[in-house]
């Protein structure tokens, strides 16, 4: 566990524990929170399932991860990380309690729609969810869940860095990158944040991690 998930925890706890976990199980790099964190409902959307939201994930372990289809490196780093994890898991079914859903949701609903964003998460994965909607929505649940990005815009060749409330000007609406945290969030079937996976990922430990929080989950 490094310092940046602890302290993550630690903030998540505070803003929004709700229900104390039975046991804190032993992990290799899952941050189990002292406390569950109840998120609000969210409704985004998906190409075949339309409006997705908390009910989605009740009843399966969940993770989701936070990103962009325009991303160049972070985004197909852990989707592929992810698949690999899921592949692990096929071959092996008796790995964990229940395989996870694994949920891919646009910092970038401006430029990601519901069908590219599904089609580029299926891409590494035929099982995985791509929800977007509007930004409004995602900047809840990322600021629930603790998921920190900015848009980074260039403007003759300097570097300009605007908050989300922020007007975009008209000629820079279109040239960004997103940057973002890598970390992976757990839900547990009650639709709960239960857990963080902070970079850098492994698939196995990521298994066998996902193992230890399900056989401890009542």
């Amino acid at each position: 566990m490094n310092k940046f998930t602890l302290l993550l925890g630690v903030m998540l706890f505070a803003l929004g524990g709700c229900q104390q976990a039975d046991e804190i199980p032993e992990t290799e790099a899952a941050f189990v929170l002292p406390e569950v964190v109840t998120l609000a409902d969210f409704k985004l959307t998906h190409p075949r399932l339309g409006e997705y939201g908390i009910e989605n994930t009740r009843g399966k372990w969940s993770l989701f991860f936070f990103g962009y289809t325009h991303c160049p490196d972070v985004c197909p780093t852990e989707l592929f990380m992810m698949a690999e994890m899921m592949r692990a898991i096929e071959k092996n079914p008796s790995v964990v309690v229940q395989p996870p859903q694994v949920v891919f949701v646009s910092l970038d609903p401006q430029r990601d729609t519901p069908e590219s964003l599904q089609q580029y998460a299926a891409f590494y994965h035929a099982s995985f969810i791509g929800i977007t909607g509007p930004q409004s929505t995602v900047d809840q649940l990322s600021k629930e869940m603790g998921v920190f990005y900015e848009r980074v815009y260039h403007r003759n060749g300097d570097v300009v860095t605007l908050d989300s409330e922020e007007d975009v000007p008209e000629e820079l609406k279109d040239s960004y990158l997103i940057n973002h945290s890598a970390s992976i969030f757990l839900l547990n079937p009650a639709g709960d944040l239960h857990a963080i996976f902070a970079p850098p990922h492994d698939p196995n430990r990521m298994i066998r991690d996902l193992a230890v929080i399900q056989g401890a989950w009542r």
